[in-house]
């Protein structure tokens, strides 16, 4: 479980972050019409991103 988490290759993360996009894009086109939800959904990939940023960094 820690390594679905956590990869250890890059290849790992490469679908790590493919798979977080795919469920961003689908929660996007889930909420379109709630600008409330819709700006939530911007708030958790922004978020989300930034922590695959950190994690690269690091």
């Amino acid at each position: 479980m820690i390594d679905l988490l956590l990869p250890r290759t890059d290849a790992g993360a490469a679908v790590q972050a493919a798979v977080a996009f795919v469920v961003f894009v689908g929660a996007l086109l889930a909420v379109r019409r709630n600008p409330d939800l819709r700006l939530f959904v911007y708030g958790l990939g922004t978020i989300t991103a930034a922590w695959f940023a950190l994690r690269t960094v690091h």
